[in-house]
């Protein structure tokens, strides 16, 4: 199997694809030293470049993140091994309006008593970087790359890996 070269344009419109594909990612702020990880549903909007996200004020991210922006968006999907490590700055927002544009059915879970709650802000998440892996997204190619690679004494061809700039 050929390995896909991209031009720096093509990995950069293959790292958006991939977020607006994956949606589902983890959030990770700074708590002091420790990094805390929260799964959150992700609205990349590449045109906007951001992704923005619902979020509870109740929480203790939005203080994490008024201390210290920075954070990674982390993004899998293990049934086609394909994963996303996005870097950058976070800003909270309250505006209504925005959250209004954002409002989801999905989203009633969380605030049920509708897009109004006083608890719901808004993040947008500024990307600076980003890495990805993509897998061959069957396990027995994974297992026959491996043991091709073995005995050849090789390293086996599991994908592409690739650090992009986004900012």
């Amino acid at each position: 199997m050929e390995r896909t070269v991209r031009t720096t344009t093509e990995a950069i419109d293959h790292v958006w694809k991939m977020m607006e594909d994956i949606r589902t990612c983890m959030l990770v702020t700074k708590q002091g030293i420790a990094l805390r990880g929260r799964p959150m549903h992700a609205m990349p909007s590449r045109g906007e470049g951001c992704v923005w996200f619902l979020s509870d004020r109740r929480g203790h991210m939005d203080e994490e993140l008024e201390r210290d922006p920075q954070g990674a968006l982390i993004f899998a999907h293990p049934g086609r091994n394909d994963y996303l490590s996005v870097s950058g700055e976070t800003e909270i927002s309250h505006d209504r309006l925005r959250i209004d544009e954002l409002w989801n059915d999905a989203a009633r879970a969380f605030w049920p008593a509708g897009k109004d709650d006083p608890d719901i802000c808004v993040l947008r998440f500024l990307p600076e970087d980003a890495e990805y892996w993509d897998g061959p997204s069957s396990s027995v190619v994974i297992a026959l790359k491996l043991a091709t690679a073995r005995l050849a004494g090789g390293r086996p061809d599991l994908g592409e890996n690739r650090k992009v700039p986004l900012g």
